[in-house]
């Protein structure tokens, strides 16, 4: 057993209302450590849910419309396994190649906005 808060986060999304993942993209895929969480959660697949909607927001230095396509099937993957639930809505940020790059960035203002609706 790992000594570690994935029983806690399981528990957290098992009773959420709704499940935003947030991810950069390296290499056109979601980061590892996203990918190990889920992965991590497989214990979740036969236990009741709360969850219905479930958004993904990415950001990556590279700007085109194509590049969170393989992380947003690695999710749709995961979300295939709860049938009551479906990917909501997706947001990607490109062009942020640093921390700072983000600020100011139209795509914040989208993301408030989504989550305003949720």
């Amino acid at each position: 057993m790992i000594n570690d808060d994935v029983d806690a986060i399981m528990q957290k999304v098992l009773h959420a209302d709704v499940i935003v993942w947030a991810t950069p993209i390296y290499y056109f895929e979601m980061s590892g450590q996203m990918k190990v969480l889920i992965d991590r959660m497989n214990a979740m697949y036969t236990l009741d849910y709360q969850f219905r909607d479930v958004y993904m927001l990415t950001v990556a230095a590279e700007e085109e419309p194509e590049v969170p396509q393989r992380a947003e099937a690695g999710l749709t993957g995961w979300i295939d396994c709860f049938p009551k639930s479906r990917l909501a809505g997706t947001l990607f940020c490109g062009g942020v190649a640093d921390s700072r790059a983000i600020n100011g960035h139209s795509k914040l203002n989208e993301a408030y906005e989504m989550g305003f609706h949720c």
